[in-house]
């Protein structure tokens, strides 16, 4: 496991320096700092995409977290998000008087039980909306390798209840093993957490009935944001906000680029051909992957978008393309990749389970290269592709 063991202690005063962190141990090193009881925070590097990184904290009490989110606010910021969620009618009354007590040294944890000694909040929806935050943050941190970067001091000292407790971890983590059944439910819709809403095509704006959510989409859907960028502007519940999109992309009102596993990223030698294979089904992808990884670079894509996005900025040497998928067809995406001159020579080898002379023809007609039809074979898959790459370039 790579972060901090049970044995390592932590010196007071003393910031550990950061610590990369593999996919899944990051509940191992936070089981570590419940041993130790430690106070401070929890500052979270989160790799979810080559080059881009989810920047997360969380804050600790005694051994408890007691807040989590995506950045450090001060309390000024965290009593005013309390009030407006809870109590929208005191948050014009109750400014005048927060920025009075901010004026003074007064703790976070005075100030909001003043709050809930004056019934403005009760303990519970503290606790609840803590909860809230800390759930989303780690399920976004524990799916994922990053680094961590621990600092025994904080400035927010958020207690909860009237004893001044954290979060019980137990129930943190069940909730969380709970959600992801929710996700796993959606994944063929929406592939995770981290997967990005596509810009909206004119055909799909065309579709959508609502002129609230076609807002959204071109307001939000830029190809860069994830599903939990979006929430966390929003300050929205990733899950619900992907239980919606799910509901678009089957209205075809969306698509969403499927995220890189880095975890099943293997570095290859620079001189193998890269091949692209775009299918929707994962059987046919892992099929191709094991019979192409020792000879190529295998790199997957679920659909005609996703496959769009990686070609603009990987450059590839063949194309491997199911003709029938959901949205956008092999056919058609062929078709397209001809008008582009860029890929006028890129060798395109069209899979499909069909076998008839009308349906090679057309395949031939939009700038297939090759035409080969499921089950693969190995063998031949492998001759086939040697065929039109050697060393790395088109032949």
């Amino acid at each position: 496991m790579s972060g901090m063991s049970m044995g390592d202690v932590l010196v007071p005063g003393e910031a550990l320096p950061l610590i990369p962190y593999q996919a899944q141990d990051l509940a191992r090193t936070i089981e570590s700092f419940r041993q130790q009881q430690v106070s401070g925070t929890l500052q979270l590097e989160v790799e979810v995409q080559p080059g881009k990184c989810w920047q997360r904290v969380l804050i600790w009490y005694k051994g408890e977290i007691t807040y989590g989110g995506s950045k450090l606010i001060d309390r000024g910021v965290l009593i005013r998000m309390l009030v407006q969620k809870h109590k929208p009618e005191y948050s014009q009354s109750i400014e005048g008087w927060l920025i009075q007590q901010l004026v003074y040294p007064h703790s976070t944890r005075e100030l909001l039980v003043f709050l809930v000694q004056r019934q403005v909040l009760t303990w519970e929806q503290i606790e609840t909306w803590a909860q809230g935050q800390v759930v989303y943050t780690l399920e976004q941190a524990i799916s994922f390798a990053g680094k961590y970067r621990f600092s025994p001091q904080t400035e927010v000292d958020f207690y909860h209840g009237a004893d001044g407790n954290g979060l019980n971890w137990n129930q943190l983590m069940m909730t969380v093993n709970t959600r992801q059944q929710y996700w796993s439910k959606i994944t063929s819709l929406i592939p995770g957490i981290a997967a990005v809403p596509l810009p909206p095509t004119p055909a799909m704006l065309a579709k959508i009935s609502e002129v609230a959510i076609e807002q959204h989409s071109r307001k939000w859907f830029d190809g860069n944001r994830t599903i939990a960028d979006i929430a966390t502007v929003l300050d929205r519940d990733p899950l619900q906000v992907a239980r919606s999109y799910a509901q678009w992309v089957q209205m075809g009102w969306m698509h969403c680029q499927q995220p890189i596993d880095l975890s099943l990223e293997s570095v290859a030698p620079p001189d193998l051909p890269i091949v692209l294979s775009v299918d929707d089904s994962p059987i046919v992808q892992t099929r191709i992957k094991r019979a192409l990884g020792e000879q190529f670079e295998v790199l997957l894509a679920n659909d005609a978008m996703s496959a769009l996005h990686l070609l603009a900025r990987q450059p590839v040497d063949l194309l491997l393309l199911d003709v029938t998928m959901p949205g956008i067809d092999g056919i058609e995406l062929c078709q397209t990749l001809r008008r582009m001159s860029k890929f006028t020579q890129l060798p395109i080898i069209m899979l499909t389970a069909k076998d008839k002379s009308y349906d090679r023809a057309l395949a031939e007609m939009v700038g297939a290269t090759e035409y080969l039809t499921k089950p693969l074979n190995d063998e031949k898959l492998i001759a086939i592709v040697n065929q039109y790459t050697k060393g790395g370039h088109i032949q």
